[in-house]
């Protein structure tokens, strides 16, 4: 049974205080609020939010928010489903349950028990300090934390007092790296265009194949390998991974060649800005992060893995390609974090060779099992490390060293992030540049299936619009298949 962090769905079934504990709040002029809307909201919901003084925290798929918002705030006239703050259990790990024999809980010869607390991202550093040692935990310092996270020590009974308080997002079992002080790296979470999302939330979505558990038939393509590894290498432990998960559900991964392709993982190292909302931060910190399937996220951006090309990529040790790769690859069919260490998702990388029985588990919540007929996992064939030019045109002829630099593309017009209309189409215009040559732009909407643009250096595209909030994606992408993006909101009255 996987010990995953709350779904959304149970999330909003328990919106009342558990067994009549009052929250605490360190702040009484904030108030963290998981928000529903009936349906994705547009620009002007999410600005009249900021208008009425909250701050959007993080996205809560399909159509939440959890936000900080002053607490004499007035939501009257939003047209909130749910505006609600979380309930003390919500933030407890099922992990952690049953609360008399807890399970997965590291324990010293002296009884106390490890826990990692997470925060809200607006919680400053010394606040989440000051409740921990409110409640009598220990703080365990480790130098790899996120910087909303702390490893605590203390009793079962403590650890309940954290649940309580407002500015206290999640807790669930620390691993026992993290416990001994083991050098780590932290998965930031995987994302939407709307944002980092939560940790308590356990899947995002119905999977590439919808409501139910049935099968999937997926792309890949690769957008440049590290050049800290030999690329055949490199490439040989992507499809590694890429094996291991289909070993276990129906789910198989075919090459493709362009990334704008629906329905196709791209993956590629990137380093600092490269297209989309969340730029590296260079060696250190960050190393990768993952688009959820359709939806929450449109094509082409769906299901993409982007990883931070100045790390020190290794094969088999320190940043390894494979176990990074293979925990990003779950967030691409769908999964979040899981709360039990050992786990490949579990929200601290650590050395894989395989999935866990935690792993297995979760990701058949989503897809049909496979018969794994002793276990042999079946090999995704070999795609080439840039993808093939496509005709007509032809494209440039891509430099001889390995091409690993996305596109940088521009909506020049209209001008801003967001636009009104009434008109049933827009005009789309911009120009697009990479230094090898763009090969192709191409746009998406959530309402439209989309199209290849005119031109490339400079691209017209003529988007349909429906009644409403349209989404729309334009994304160039060169010879190899790297691809950088740019999105604009248009609302058709």
């Amino acid at each position: 049974m996987a010990s995953f962090a709350v779904t959304l769905s149970l999330a909003l079934l328990c919106l009342s205080p558990a067994r009549g504990q009052s929250v605490k709040k360190l702040s009484q002029d904030r108030v963290h609020r998981l928000i529903l809307f009936p349906s994705t909201p547009g620009t002007r919901e999410l600005e009249e939010l900021r208008n009425r003084g909250a701050r959007v925290l993080q996205h809560v798929p399909e159509n939440g928010w959890m936000i900080s918002a002053p607490a004499d705030m007035n939501l009257e006239g939003l047209g909130l489903a749910v505006p609600e703050l979380m309930t003390p259990e919500q933030k407890w790990s099922r992990a952690l349950q049953p609360v008399g024999s807890p399970v997965g809980i590291l324990e010293d010869s002296g009884g106390s028990r490890f826990f990692l607390v997470e925060f809200f991202p607006d919680v400053e550093a010394p606040e989440g300090r000051e409740i921990v040692l409110r409640e009598g935990l220990r703080i365990r310092e480790h130098p790899n934390l996120l910087d909303w996270h702390l490893v605590v020590e203390g009793s079962l009974e403590q650890a309940r007092g954290l649940i309580l308080w407002d500015e206290v997002a999640y807790v669930f079992p620390a691993s026992e790296d993290l416990v001994q002080g083991k050098a780590v790296r932290a998965c930031i979470g995987a994302v939407s265009i709307h944002g980092i999302v939560g940790h308590y939330i356990s899947k995002v979505g119905e999977g590439w194949d919808g409501p139910g558990k049935g099968s999937a038939d997926l792309g890949y393509s690769i957008g440049g390998i590290t050049n800290k590894v030999a690329q055949d290498a490199g490439l040989e432990e992507i499809r590694r991974a890429l094996a291991e998960w289909s070993r276990y559900v129906r789910v198989d991964f075919q090459p493709r060649g362009s990334a704008g392709d629906p329905r196709n993982l791209h993956i590629l190292w990137a380093s600092r800005s490269h297209g989309d909302p969340f730029p590296f931060d260079g060696a250190g910190r960050v190393l990768a992060h993952t688009f959820y399937p359709s939806a929450p996220n449109s094509e082409p951006i769906a299901g993409d893995l982007h990883l931070d090309a100045d790390e020190d990529w290794r094969i088999g040790q320190d940043i390894d390609i494979y176990s990074v790769v293979l925990h990003e690859l779950g967030h691409a069919l769908g999964l979040g974090h899981s709360d039990k260490p050992g786990a490949v998702m579990y929200g601290y990388y650590r050395r894989a060779t395989e999935l866990m029985e935690e792993d297995i588990s979760a990701v058949r919540e989503l897809y049909a099992a496979r018969e794994t007929n002793g276990g042999t996992p079946t090999t995704p064939p070999p795609a080439p490390p840039t993808a093939p030019p496509q005709a007509p045109p032809p494209p440039p002829t891509p430099n001889p060293e390995f091409d690993t630099t996305p596109p940088t593309i521009r909506i020049t017009s209209p001008s801003g992030s967001s636009v009104l209309t009434s008109a049933p189409a827009i005009t789309l215009r911009g120009t697009a540049n990479d230094n090898i040559g763009v090969r192709q732009v191409i746009w998406n909407s959530n309402t439209m299936p989309g199209a290849v643009a005119q031109g490339t250096a400079e691209w017209t595209a003529q988007v349909p619009l429906l009644v409403g909030y349209n989404y729309v994606t334009v994304r160039a992408i060169d010879a190899a298949g790297n691809g950088g993006w740019r999105t604009i909101v248009v609302r058709r009255m």
